[in-house]
């Protein structure tokens, strides 16, 4: 029905679904309510690793067929973009940040670090790392894999916005904004900060460790090292 990628379009719908629930939150609420609050985020957890496992499979197996071909320079954009977006992910649940994903409590305007800089760092290092796969990855199935994902983690920032403003109410949600912004460095641009605290520091040299892990395993578990384009 759909050229081969049928198993990919199936895993994709459902990955969509199963991240549509935590937004849910009479869903999120009843289902907690039924399984316990660490039985949701134990179960919820397991199936979304079962269902990135089951994606990725259908990516690898779907048909190929080129869009683009591999290029050098675009290999050693994607290492270098791999960088700053292992730290901002990381920096979305290593440091306190109430409009966002991750730890909400300690959160100081004064001292906004990360959040400074972006309102969302952890969906941003999820956008920079789909965005640049995709620079190296000139396949349909890749195509769209990460560029779902990529669309995702953007607009994901919008929906994480709503939600956040309805949770703390406009006016404590618009003081807390007020120095942040969905564009990097725009709050810096307007008067913003973006002075540290302890865990914006974890998150640099945490950040910084899984990026040469994941340069370490990337061969093993891919098949392709993503140092590849210096080798030219």
């Amino acid at each position: 029905m759909f050229g081969g990628f049928g198993e990919l379009v199936a895993a994709f719908a459902i990955f969509l679904c199963l991240h549509s629930i935590p937004p849910m939150r009479p869903v999120k609420q009843r289902l907690i309510s039924l399984l316990g609050k660490r039985g949701y985020y134990l179960g919820y957890s397991l199936l979304s690793l079962l269902v990135i496992a089951w994606l990725l499979q259908a990516v690898w197996h779907a048909p190929y067929i080129e869009l683009w071909s591999y290029e050098y320079w675009a290999a050693r954009g994607t290492a270098y973009i791999m960088l700053p977006a292992s730290v901002l992910f990381l920096s979305g649940f290593l440091r306190p940040n109430p409009l966002s994903i991750g730890p909400a409590a300690g959160y100081r305007a004064d001292q906004a670090g990360f959040v400074g800089v972006v309102r969302h760092p952890a969906l941003w290092g999820f956008a920079l790392w789909s965005g640049a796969h995709l620079l190296v990855n000139g396949d349909l199935a890749a195509v769209i894999f990460f560029g779902g994902l990529l669309l995702l983690s953007l607009g994901g920032m919008f929906i994480v916005d709503r939600r956040r403003r309805k949770i703390l109410g406009d006016d404590t949600w618009q003081i807390l904004a007020e120095n942040t912004s969905n564009f990097p460095f725009l709050a810096l641009l307007r008067g913003g900060n973006c002075r540290p605290v302890r865990a914006d520091i974890w998150a640099v040299v945490a950040g910084g460790l899984s990026y040469l892990l994941l340069i370490w395993l990337h061969p093993f578990v891919i098949g392709v090292s993503p140092l590849s384009g210096f080798f030219e």
